[in-house]
């Protein structure tokens, strides 16, 4: 048995994980602008925290609890072509466990306030953790990408 405490929550316009379509689709450079309320007695772990422009942020799918799926279709429904594939060779949301992770800019960090930009989680996600991004930990050199993602290209 696995328990984790949420150390905060998504505060953000997205209500729904149909609104975040577009997330998606813009890959990396979805700009959408969330908060995360971190929980007041843990705000003293931001310190230093604002150095870094990056963060990874894994947080609970809380409304992808009921839906599981062993296979994924790893785009937009506009991009076609690309094949069905396990879910662990995509990002979608419907996953086991239901953990998501995703790479957001820092904005600012106000009191136990977090704002960042980029972040593909509705309004009420419960957050499990924030870690930088360091180049040397989480850049590898010559990454390779299944060519079914190619449709991010250029992004």
């Amino acid at each position: 048995m696995i328990t984790l405490e949420p150390i905060g929550t998504v505060v953000t316009d997205f209500r729904n994980p149909e609104d975040l379509r577009v997330a998606c689709r813009e890959g990396k450079d979805f700009p959408g602008i969330s908060r995360i309320f971190l929980k007041e007695h843990l705000k003293n772990g931001l310190e230093g925290l604002s150095g870094f422009s990056h963060l990874w942020i894994l947080y609970y799918l809380n409304q992808a609890k009921n839906r599981m799926e062993m296979s994924a279709y790893p785009g937009p429904e506009d991009v076609k072509g690309l094949p069905e594939v396990g879910i662990f060779a995509s990002r979608s949301q419907y996953r086991p466990n239901h953990i998501a992770l995703r790479l957001v800019r820092l904005l600012g960090i106000e009191d136990s306030i977090i704002e960042v930009q980029g972040l593909d989680a509705i309004d009420g996600s419960p957050v499990l953790d924030i870690k930088p991004f360091v180049k040397g930990f989480d850049y590898p050199d010559n990454p390779v990408t299944a060519k079914w993602y190619r449709w991010l290209d250029g992004r």
